[in-house]
């Protein structure tokens, strides 16, 4: 006959099991790369092949023109170093808008476009959060570019004081087509990188 365990030594069974996912699911940050002031962290994180990145810089400017900096296409093009084309598809509000971006891949790789939708928000009195999420559908997909089928992350900018502000910037997405994930892997902090210090470089000059 099946012997059922106390209900207290279940319950301890479970929190153990828990905290045990919770150890899988959120994997500590791995140092990728610390340069010219940008500092790039990967991880695994649960149901993704891809790596997490979390990109972090300190930039000479106001927030306002850091997020007005993402907020407008143009100037967005401007530090989006590896992007043929950026705009914005449809501006909901002032803290919502859907934007578009293709991303230029080496030869052979077919080129990536990307739709996110955004969302803006206020953490703390000085801070402004993007919170991004991939809508595939929202456009056809064009021909000989691959849709990123989904992708999650978000910018945070934060006023330091004295004319300086953070920006760290944490994303993971699925490529989609038939890249190797251990191809995206190996390059993924390369993006961010370029990203982060074009974006310092274009708010300082």
């Amino acid at each position: 006959m099946l012997k059922l365990l106390p209900f207290k030594y279940c319950f301890i069974s479970l929190f153990f099991l828990l905290i045990t996912r919770n150890k899988i699911v959120a994997q500590s940050w791995t140092l990728a790369k610390d340069k010219n002031g940008v500092k790039i962290e990967t991880r695994f994180i649960d149901g993704w092949s891809i790596k997490e990145y979390r990109a972090t810089v300190f930039i000479k400017t106001s927030l306002k023109k850091a997020v007005e900096a993402y907020r407008d296409p143009v100037k967005r093009k401007k530090f989006m170093k590896r992007s043929i084309e950026v705009a914005n598809l449809k501006v909901v509000s002032k803290n919502e808008i859907i934007t578009y971006n293709l991303g230029n891949a080496p030869w052979p790789v077919l080129d990536r476009d990307n739709i996110t939708h955004s969302l803006f928000s206020k953490p703390s009195e000085n801070q402004i959060k993007i919170t991004m999420n991939s809508l595939p559908n929202y456009i056809n997909e064009k021909s000989n570019i691959v849709r990123i089928p989904r992708s999650k992350g978000f910018w945070l900018f934060t006023d330091m004081g004295n004319g300086k502000i953070k920006v760290v910037q944490q994303s993971v997405a699925d490529l989609g087509g038939s890249v190797p994930d251990w191809v995206v892997n190996s390059t993924i902090v390369e993006g961010p990188y370029d990203t982060l210090l074009a974006l310092k470089n274009f708010l300082q000059n």
